[in-house]
């Protein structure tokens, strides 16, 4: 005979499995084409929200406000084992007579203005600090000086300059709340705040193109107050302009015709920073969104699918009801059109079964439990397979309107921004799918999928690097370059000339990994990553063979020049590696602390090693002490190769005990033929030929 809790373990603790990879299912009525549905009223959003809450507490899924899966802000997204931030900007329009040249943020997209902690104008910077922004006189440098400093009650983020304007972004100082702050700077000694405007949530990114700025700003979708409530409460978002307020009514509150049960509102705020001080904006309500990509014309916001629970769950029970005599399959079609909410409906499912099984011969009864058995492995690896999709929404973006286009997805998840791409209309992107072999390790591969205008796939390259998974991706034209890593650092070119039938090329086989990946030239890329040591192969065979390998030793950070001129046969044709394991940069996680220019034959970017922590011991006991912390400038150029032209040392506080210091350099530019480099508590200004020092400025 068989007990209940045979079949509660074949059954209910499969479903509940399927609703932990899954989410619920709360339907709204259907979208039309082209702009998603909107709430009709306050009582219809509170509804839909509240349901999907229900269901997932019924389901045993509760992540709280501040803990929604794959939602992390784009500040914080992974990068295989790491985290990277992602996305690109472009030229600065500078409102002063500069110098011949200077450098601007790194970009990805020609014409997409990214962001970022310092901005340069040729002859002034903007530099975000501890609650406040620095506005430094910084070219000719026999002149540099801090003109101005802006106080903030929050903590800037990061800025925009544009001409004469100025937007800075940022968190705080209440909980869940953003502020854009924008200032005329034509007199960069007395900047004058123009436009403050303050909204429910946190900043996520921006770009800026033409002379629009789109800021995505996420926004919790309840408010609890344990004082004055015993549930959470849903909350409309507010948008408040110079201390005037505006909610966000519900019927320009738009959703999605998909379940998800992470639900936060995602508002796009348009900021024309040479017109008129209106600010637009356009709301969404949202699941796990993750990693976006804007290119010149169009927003492309991705997350992880969420499979349809409810459709699942239906669909196992029709598998079920098949497996029984008729009789058994009535009963459990009839708690089926029953009016319970799921969770009721398969405790009875399971109550039927229970008493059947308990009917039958005990040499019947193992044959419908394997039955069971199979569907419950089938339907485990359907959603896992769902939940293993990207969910894409494009909306076009131009003179600081937002339109919704279109929905897809693929299969796998992005690693970041740069795993993106647009070209000729096609939207090119590449992903890292997750499977299971005989263990509970990740069997990984890796795709790239092309998609036209309408998000329908077009053609795909499948597969590739099983057990590996992306650490970076570049979009070049007609090409796309991947490194995937697990022991080696396999590059793979590919060929997306014919956009329904991508193909590689050719790949490269060497130790380590590049976290980033930056174009030379049309022939060459630079990585920048890390060494690692390949164990040697063993002198026989193991005793217990494993099916993935161990993974390799890391060490210092990697500077790689490659060579795709032959996509057939890429080559590793130079490399820098920093001879300390425990080296590290932010340019690994933030391509915008690369500075690169192929004219100036410069690569730099800010190296640290040595504990951060000042412990009182003798640097013969543990010679991870002092701490060296500063830029590291390269000369790179394919007929000489990767050198080392020089350092600069931006030294800790002397003072400082126990605690790391703040004067880890974070960002390196250049005006005319000097170099700067920023640390939260100094500037430091070298000469680009010989990089001797010619001035510091305290930013404390």
């Amino acid at each position: 005979m068989f007990t209940r809790n045979t079949l509660y373990g074949l059954v209910i603790g499969l479903l509940v499995t399927i609703a932990l990879l899954a989410g619920i299912s709360v339907k709204p009525e259907t979208s039309t084409a082209g702009e998603p549905a909107t709430f009709s009223s306050y009582t219809e959003l509170a509804s839909y929200i509240e349901k999907s809450t229900e269901q997932a507490r019924q389901f045993g899924i509760w992540y709280g406000r501040d803990m929604m899966p794959g939602g992390m802000p784009e500040v914080k997204a992974l990068s295989g084992a790491r985290m990277m931030k992602s996305e690109a900007a472009a030229q600065d329009t500078g409102a002063n007579t500069a110098p011949p040249d200077y450098s601007s943020t790194n970009n990805q997209v020609q014409g997409v203005d990214e962001a970022d902690m310092v901005k340069t104008d040729g002859s002034y910077l903007y530099i975000t600090g501890d609650r406040k922004l620095s506005i430094i006189r910084a070219y000719p440098p026999a002149e540099a000086k801090k003109t101005a400093e802006i106080k903030f009650s929050g903590q800037p983020v990061e800025a925009f300059i544009n001409g004469d304007t100025l937007v800075v972004f940022g968190n705080g100082p209440e909980p869940d709340r953003m502020f854009v702050h924008q200032y005329n700077v034509t007199d960069q000694k007395k900047p004058q705040l123009i436009q403050d405007t303050t909204c429910d949530g946190y900043y996520v990114t921006s770009r800026m193109i033409d002379n629009y700025v789109y800021a995505v700003v996420n926004t919790p979708v309840n408010s609890y107050e344990p004082a004055k409530a015993e549930k959470e409460e849903v909350v409309l978002p507010r948008i408040t302009t110079n201390g005037k307020v505006r909610v966000i009514p519900p019927g320009e509150i738009h959703y999605f015709n998909y379940p998800d049960y992470a639900y936060r509102y995602t508002t796009i705020l348009a900021i024309d920073t040479k017109g008129t001080t209106s600010l637009q904006s356009k709301t969404f309500l949202t699941g796990t969104s993750q990693h976006i990509f804007a290119s010149a014309e169009n927003l492309y916001l991705t997350g992880i699918k969420t499979p349809d629970c409810a459709l699942y769950t239906e669909k196992l029970l029709n598998g079920l009801a098949e497996a029984v005599p008729d009789h058994v399959a009535a009963q459990i079609k009839t708690v089926q059109s029953s009016g319970q909410n799921y969770s009721e409906k398969l405790q009875q499912v399971e109550e039927i079964l229970d008493r059947y099984l308990n009917s039958l011969d005990y040499e019947k009864a193992p044959a419908l439990e394997e039955k069971i058995g199979e569907y419950r492995d089938k339907w485990q690896r359907d959603m896992a397979r769902e939940r293993n999709k990207t969910v894409i929404h494009k909306l076009a973006v131009k003179n600081g309107g937002v339109e919704y286009l279109c929905r897809g997805e693929v299969g796998g998840h992005v690693l970041n921004q740069f795993s993106m791409d647009e070209h000729n209309g096609y939207f090119r992107i590449a992903t890292t799918s997750e499977g299971f072999l005989f263990t509970d390790l990740p069997a990984t591969r890796n795709n790239l999928y092309v998609l036209d205008e309408n998000l329908q796939v077009t053609g795909s390259v499948l597969g590739l690097a099983p057990t590996e998974r992306i650490y970076s991706a570049r979009f070049m034209g007609d090409r796309a370059y991947l490194v995937t890593f697990r022991r080696i650092d396999p590059l793979f070119v590919i060929d997306l000339q014919d956009p329904h039938n991508p193909k590689v090329l050719g790949k490269l086989k060497i130790p380590g990994y590049s976290d980033y990946l930056h174009p030379y030239d049309e022939n060459h890329l630079i990585g920048i990553g890390r060494e690692v040591s390949v164990a040697p192969a063993p002198d026989s065979p193991s005793a217990q063979p494993r099916i993935l390998p161990p993974p390799a030793r890391e060490l210092g950070i990697k500077i790689a020049l490659f060579d795709v001129s032959n996509p057939a046969a890429p080559k590793e044709v130079a490399k820098y590696v920093v001879d300390r394991a425990d080296s590290d940069s932010p340019a690994l996680r933030d391509h915008r602390a690369v500075l690169f220019s192929r004219e100036k034959n410069l690569l730099a970017i800010p190296v640290s090693y040595g504990s951060p922590y000042r412990i009182m011991v003798e640097p013969e006991i543990w010679p991870g002490y002092p701490r060296w912390q500063g830029v590291f400038a390269f000369t790179i150029s394919p007929e000489k190769g990767i050198k080392l032209k020089g350092k600069v040392e931006h030294p800790g506080n002397p003072s400082a005990d126990r605690y790391y210091n703040y004067n880890a350099v974070e960002r390196s530019l250049y005006i005319g033929d000097v170099l700067y480099t920023i640390s939260q508590q100094q500037l430091k200004m070298n000469d680009l030929e010989n990089l001797r020092e010619l001035k510091t400025i305290n930013l404390q």
